[in-house]
């Protein structure tokens, strides 16, 4: 698949997605790292992290934050996942966070324009 853009900052992009699933996600955890196509690249990160809280459900591009680990379901956003943000939105894109549909952890997507 071919992605116009800056390969440094698709780097950086990847690293904090990948960075953020591990800081929250237990020891010897999967992770999935997934890329698809459909009208744009997609990059999903889905992570057995706990579950965002019921008023973060489904949580949009404006949530795509990093989040402090924290040992409660109260989780701050900081600067990690706001990156991805700015990056996907750099080259046309979207970032966007939420719930897995089953309750199982979370996934963190990226749309990129080709």
């Amino acid at each position: 698949m071919v992605i116009r853009g800056a390969p440094d900052l698709i780097v950086q992009m990847l690293d904090k997605l990948i960075d953020n699933a591990v800081d929250f996600s237990p020891a010897g955890a999967l992770i999935i790292v997934r890329l698809r196509l459909d009208s744009a690249a997609v990059i999903e990160v889905d992570n057995p992290d706990p579950p965002f809280p019921h008023t973060s459900r489904g949580a949009s591009s404006s949530h795509c934050g990093s989040r402090a680990p924290a040992p409660t379901a109260s989780r701050t956003f900081g600067l990690g996942l706001y990156i991805v943000r700015l990056i996907a939105e750099f080259h046309g894109g979207e970032a966007s966070a939420a719930n897995l549909p089953d309750g199982s952890g979370v996934r963190f997507a990226v749309r990129l324009s080709r």
